[in-house]
């Protein structure tokens, strides 16, 4: 376009007799020469590929990957692990938010597809950041047809549609303000599709606020955190039993004892995440969960208060038929966790139970003719080498038909024998000795690590050759 412009003011200089000059051709040529240059450079690809817009959504969503912020639930044990060859290591909340707050200013393609990923779980921490967040959803109101301003009815943002999981936390100060819990509703009103809510409460919560969130949230979330600082029991029942369709529960950080003639119902509920303090083991006593097939228990160096037993029996008597999956989990820091004893016994009735994982030293050592997998945390190579620690006597346990009849799969997790090859051959003669009972001993990956034939051990001069199957 430029070139043929310059023609056009070229042209009345024809009509002149000094246009055969040289320096006028001269200039000319090197004008066009140099617009030419301009118009291939504006035509030019961009230097990153033009990929189709679910390639990058794959690609965004991988680098920017959270376990905790897509579910409320731990990592399934038995998934398989790998060696983390990130140089950077895993991604954690400031990274993953850094790299979403880049990939929306790289240009206008991008970022219609990482905005999603922008808006997918949003956090609070303060009143100050929910006023923030509050603002960033209302400036993206979508204009209704036939109007020049934003709507200021309670209508759902732009940005608004693509939020997920909302976290929230009350340790800041002005917390317990009115006009924070106002702004908390009003951001739950423009998030609705939210399917995981968060909500850790320092300071009682008027009951007003709790029926605000109900309606606007009780036919979307799937899964719920709840943890509330000296809650009226009746009142948090009614709560809790307007979430019909709720699949995962965690109530594990309960701060206050429930009265258990304060009765939840909850018939959608697979999934209840709970502690061994009193008053988390309090709420689940008074629920009535039909669905229950998956119980996660967080454990802590405390000592079992003197009515757990007592709560625990009541819950287990209506729950133990129904589940098939135990996770006791230990407490984050050092692998030195103080043994619970007699902790396992109350699940002996859990007729039905298929899979359990524990910490090594908390090793059930009872008889369970229905366990079929087992997860094993906290072992280290020292297990494998020494006889006297809890590691072997764990896997001793395990070994024994007389515990476990129908034991197939024993999964250590979290330990990669490639991170470890010290120990392998260790390692490998605990394989064996499981496969002769029938069992496939799995390491973090689900490789079990054998031999190829003990010809192979001769002919190598005693190295033995492994493979992994």
């Amino acid at each position: 376009m430029l070139h043929e412009l310059f023609l056009r003011l070229y042209q009345p200089f024809l009509h002149f007799s000094w246009r055969r000059s040289a320096w006028l051709t001269t200039i000319f040529n090197l004008l066009s020469f140099f617009i030419r240059k301009l118009t291939i450079m504006r035509r030019r690809s961009p230097s990153f590929p033009d990929l189709p817009v679910e390639v990058l959504m794959e690609i965004f969503q991988f680098a920017t990957y959270l376990q905790e912020s897509e579910s409320i639930l731990p990592l399934d044990p038995f998934i398989p692990q790998q060696i983390s060859h990130n140089a950077l290591g895993p991604n954690t909340d400031l990274s993953t938010t850094r790299t979403k707050c880049a990939l929306v200013l790289v240009c206008r393609s991008w970022r219609n597809v990482a905005i999603p990923l922008l808006y997918r779980n949003l956090v609070i921490r303060s009143p100050r950041k929910a006023t923030l967040l509050l603002s960033a959803l209302e400036s993206s109101y979508q204009t209704p047809p036939g109007t020049t301003t934003p709507s200021r009815s309670p209508l759902p943002s732009d940005h608004g549609r693509f939020a997920r999981h909302l976290e929230i936390f009350t340790h800041s100060r002005g917390s317990n303000s009115y006009n924070f819990l106002m702004t908390i509703c009003r951001v739950v009103q423009r998030c609705p599709n939210l399917r995981i809510l968060s909500g850790s409460w320092n300071h009682a919560l008027p009951s007003g606020f709790r029926q605000s969130i109900s309606q606007m949230c009780k036919s979307n979330v799937r899964e719920m955190f709840w943890s509330e600082s000296d809650p009226d029991s009746y009142k948090l029942a009614e709560f809790m039993n307007s979430f019909q369709n709720l699949r995962v529960l965690d109530i594990s950080r309960m701060t206050a004892m429930h009265n258990e003639s304060a009765l939840i119902s909850l018939p959608s509920v697979q999934d209840l995440i709970m502690s061994i303090h009193a008053e988390s083991v309090s709420l689940a006593t008074s629920m009535s969960v039909p669905k229950l097939h998956t119980l996660v228990i967080r454990l802590d160096n405390q000592k079992l208060y003197p009515e757990y037993s007592k709560h625990m029996k009541s819950f287990l008597q209506t729950h133990a038929t129904a589940i098939r999956t135990l996770h006791l989990l230990p407490p984050p820091g050092p692998n030195d966790q103080t043994p619970l004893q007699d902790f396992h016994t109350l699940f002996e009735d859990c007729a039905c139970l298929e899979t359990v994982t524990f910490h090594v030293n908390s090793t059930p050592d009872f008889h369970h003719p229905s366990v079929r997998r087992v997860g094993v945390r906290g072992l280290s190579s020292e297990a494998f080498d020494s006889k006297t620690n809890n590691g072997s006597t764990c896997l001793k346990t395990l070994a024994d038909r007389l515990c476990y009849p129908c034991l197939e799969t024993v999964r250590t997790v979290e330990y990669l024998v490639e991170n470890h090859i010290t120990s392998q051959d260790h390692y490998i003669w605990w394989c064996e000795q499981f496969e002769r009972r029938g069992v496939d001993f799995q390491d973090g990956a689900g490789i079990v690590w054998l031999y190829s034939e003990t010809q192979d051990v001769q002919d190598t001069g005693g190295t033995p050759s492994n493979e992994k199957s």
